[in-house]
């Protein structure tokens, strides 16, 4: 899997970087990311974009940050969205 390049922010969990909805969309399209959808579960339910995965963010606060067991792919890109 080839890393997106671009300005990052190094964290104790890996590398955060912004990316375009452009970027996003070829990471997806091209199996390399996942959308994760980070609003409450009802805003979630009304409308999101195929496949995203609902993991609000009062979930990962409450977890300190690491999501539920299973929640998320194992391996590859994680984009996270809240609007």
């Amino acid at each position: 899997m080839s890393v997106p390049s671009g300005p990052a922010t190094q964290t104790e969990a890996g590398t955060i970087r912004r990316v375009s909805p452009v970027e996003a969309r070829a990471l997806v399209t091209g199996g390399s990311a996942v959308l994760v959808d980070t609003r409450d579960r009802r805003l979630y339910d009304n409308l999101h974009p195929v496949g995203a995965l609902s993991l609000p963010l009062a979930e990962i606060e409450a977890t300190g940050g690491r999501p539920p067991t299973g929640s998320l792919p194992p391996d590859g890109w994680l984009i996270l969205y809240c609007a």
